[in-house]
């Protein structure tokens, strides 16, 4: 470096190496600072001079390259900085060896060492090896309506905004117009005056008018004989365009129709196989079901004859009981009809359900309702049936009612739910059952009377054999025999079971001591310390067990006398049954009472002896009472069997309470 100071605003220092940029240089140079030979590269070619001359920048200091600094440079750079192209490129180089407002002296630089490295780098609105310049100008790259893809690395492709395209992105996409590229408003009916001079301008076409040719202005074709469509078809015009459609029931492009026969596709019109299908309209048809045959057409079954179920098994009631086919002897078959509470026609499909429900029944199918309007039943009332089908039956002709027609007359399949009618019903129940005179039950099982029940019961056939042994060997027991068939007597009777009786014989007292006659006691009323009076007369007792942990409740646990019962309240026409685990004993017949004047002597014996008692005992009580503990009198109270009260011979390990 050579330090040399030209006047009083600028300082020159030589260097042997090149800074980026340079600076501005006297007419006059050092020869040691002499740089660019070639005229064509001189400081003055690149207008540095101008700037360093500019008072505005004053003072300066000029770092001053040598010719052999730069001609040490790359070849390639060289190429670069004296290319004419790149001439903006060499006075940022010269620039860059210019410091502005200021004096440096070069004694106060110091010499370092340094090493010049060359990165490649493009400035913005420029790409590529080279540093071209975008598209659309570096100023403006891509018409400034889309990115350039800038940068050493870059291939100046621009990526245009949206509404523009192009290579530079100077044109519109088609649909928008002007320098900003908006869109067009214009309908499908015009055109629109686009590009980026255009003016967005609408040209509509032939019939249409508006800003935007929105407005229709063509005649209505399809007033002009139907527009040219088949005779019943549907005209439709949009625009100058004529559209056609077949009516309902017709099949066609709407010029030319032609009617629909379902009957004659594939499925038969749907119909079932066991049915005739006929075309009523076109695209209509009604399908019937063949002879032999019953239902909608649609679905057909086998008719059944009408039976009678009660010849088979008696209808599955009670021997005992009769039955009656409530369809067979009916005249609608089962259906019956029902409406709302709120009047006719009220019932939406979800509530004629609930109806039926409630009545016992579900909503009648419409092979019931044939069924029953084969069998008479005629009711003018368009009702629910099953799968939302809405009909009602005729048996005779009424031109108020279906137009005279005679049969099922269907409304069909409604796909409204909420609609309201009324509905028809099917009793599900098909058969009932009721007992006969004497015998008793719900038809399905049924008791007759007392003996009746006992010969049934094969757990009371030891007692039904001493009973009947009985009445073969006396009055007395035919009379009893006859007591428990009489229907007009209620009575109550305790029946031991079989295994209770084994080899045991009862007399007849003990026989008639098992009844009650007058009342039948149920297991209720069989009350803790109760009596039951008896055929016999003596009186049976009732015993209850108590709760161990609550003694004032008492369990379901009854005791008659001292026996169990083990089972209760089996019915009979003419009384009720309980079932003990064994027998009941009678007490002993009790002695005849003697006549009033027999009764006066003894009185007068008695006392005498009494008397005489009293005089022994009183000596004898002196005596004794030396010797041993006073005697101790006990007071019996004679019984009549009017007030007899048994006690339980052996009450087991059970706490028996009972009640005078």
């Amino acid at each position: 470096m050579w330090p040399k100071t030209l006047g009083t605003r600028l300082s020159l220092n030589c260097w042997r190496s090149v800074f980026i940029p340079v600076c501005s240089i006297p007419s006059v140079a050092p020869p040691q600072c002499r740089l660019f030979q070639n005229p064509g590269t001189s400081f003055q070619d690149t207008k540095v001079l101008d700037l360093m001359n500019d008072t505005l920048h004053q003072p300066v200091t000029l770092f001053w390259p040598t010719d052999q600094a730069m001609a040490a440079l790359p070849q390639e750079q060289k190429d670069f900085l004296y290319n004419i192209q790149n001439r903006d490129k060499l006075t940022e180089y010269l620039k860059y060896h210019v410091i502005r407002d200021a004096m440096v002296s070069g004694s106060s630089c110091s010499a370092e060492c340094s090493m010049a490295f060359w990165k490649a780098k493009c400035c913005p609105g420029y790409f590529g090896r080279d540093c071209l310049g975008c598209l659309g100008g570096p100023e403006s790259p891509c018409m400034s309506h889309g990115k350039c893809d800038e940068g050493h690395l870059g291939n100046g492709t621009c990526a245009c905004d949206p509404g523009f395209q192009g290579t530079a992105c100077e044109l519109c996409v088609q649909g928008h117009y002007g320098s900003s590229c908006q869109v067009c408003n214009c309908t499908e009916h015009g055109s629109c005056d686009e590009g980026v001079s255009g003016t967005g301008t609408c040209f509509c076409d032939q019939g249409w008018t508006g800003l935007h040719c929105e407005s229709q202005l063509v005649i209505d074709l399809c007033k002009q004989q139907n527009g040219g469509c088949a005779r019943g078809a549907m005209c439709a015009q949009k625009g100058v365009k004529v559209t056609c459609t077949c009516p309902r029931g017709h099949q066609g492009d709407g010029f030319v129709c032609t009617p629909i026969n379902l009957c004659a596709n594939d499925d038969g019109g749907g119909c079932h196989e066991h049915a005739t299908c006929t075309m009523t309209d076109p695209g209509k048809r009604k399908c019937e079901c063949k002879s032999g045959y019953i239902g909608d057409g649609v679905d057909c079954e086998v008719r059944e004859l009408p039976i009678n179920r009660c010849a088979l098994d008696n209808g599955q009631c009670h021997m005992d009981a009769v039955c009656t086919d409530l369809h067979f002897e009916d005249k609608m078959v089962g259906v019956f009809h029902l409406c709302s509470t709120k009047g006719r026609y009220k019932l939406t499909y979800q509530e004629a359900q609930a109806l039926c429900k409630e009545d016992g029944a579900t909503i009648a199918t419409y092979s019931q309702l044939s069924y029953a309007q084969e069998a008479g039943f005629n009711l003018c009332s368009a009702s629910w049936l099953d799968k939302a089908r809405v009909a009602y039956p005729t048996s005779f002709p009424n031109l108020k009612c279906g137009f005279g027609h005679v049969g099922i007359v269907d409304y069909g399949t409604r796909i409204n739910l909420t609609e309201t009618w009324d509905v028809f019903c099917y009793r599900m129940k098909d058969v009932s059952c009721a007992c006969k005179p004497g015998y008793i039950g719900d038809g399905y099982s049924c008791s007759g009377n007392l003996l009746q029940v006992l010969k049934a019961e094969p757990l009371f056939s030891i007692f039904l054999t001493q009973i009947l042994n009985y009445s073969r060997n006396s009055e007395l027991g035919k009379e009893f025999i006859m007591h428990l068939s009489n229907l007009t007597i209620q009575s109550t009777l305790f029946v031991p079971e079989n295994d209770g009786l084994e080899n045991q014989t009862l007399s007849a007292r003990d026989i008639e001591y098992h009844l009650s006659d007058g009342t039948a006691l149920y297991f209720q009323d069989l009350t803790n310390g109760s009596q039951i009076r008896t055929k016999l007369g003596p009186s049976l007792r009732v015993l209850g067990i108590a709760n161990f942990t609550n003694p004032n409740v008492l369990t379901n646990m009854r005791y008659i006398n001292d026996r169990f019962i083990s089972d209760w309240d089996i019915p009979a026409s003419n009384g009720i049954i309980h079932v003990l685990q064994g027998p009941l004993r009678a007490p002993p017949l009790q002695t005849q009472q003697l006549h009033v004047g027999h009764q006066a002597g003894i009185g007068v014996g008695v006392l005498v002896m009494v008397l005489l008692t009293a005089l022994l005992g009183f000596i004898g009580y002196r005596f004794y009472t030396q010797q041993v503990k006073p005697f101790q009198f006990h007071y019996f109270k004679v019984r009549t069997w009017d007030e007899d009260k048994h006690q339980v011979v052996d009450s087991g390990p059970y706490d028996l309470i009972q009640h005078s």
